[in-house]
């Protein structure tokens, strides 16, 4: 069965990991490659993403590729886990996840680089 065969499973990239890891730099490869990709997509809406408006049609054909982290709206790991679960349970889809992670001294080394404090840094100062 071909990827882009009507009876092919919708592919679903989940792009997640540590701040600052290269999340948008992922999806931005994964587009200038033909996927489609959503940086910091509220997941709790990820089954209305991928859920067919009819019975027979899928609202989305091309592989997705979706961003998103601990800094998402709404982001409740229990909740992300028990939805991931449904959706790799459907034959319909082929969901795979990708973890970014970074060294602390690269993670504080770009994030000194732009200025921009970490967003889970708190109150602690950025040297």
């Amino acid at each position: 069965m071909a990827a882009d065969s009507p009876d092919a499973p919708q592919q679903i990239l989940l792009v997640t990991g540590m701040s600052g890891a290269g999340k948008t730099t992922a999806l931005r490869e994964l587009e200038d490659i033909g996927w489609e990709a959503i940086d910091n997509f509220p997941i709790r809406l990820l089954d209305r993403l991928v859920s067919p408006e009819t019975e027979d049609e899928r609202t989305i054909r091309a592989p997705l590729a979706i961003g998103f982290d601990t800094r998402t709206r709404g982001f409740v790991p229990a909740d992300v886990i028990a939805q991931v679960k449904l959706l790799t349970s459907r034959d319909d889809l082929q969901v795979t996840t990708l973890f970014l992670d970074c060294a602390g001294s690269e993670l504080e080394r770009r994030y000194n680089e732009n200025r921009r404090r970490h967003p889970l840094a708190g109150d602690l100062p950025v040297s």
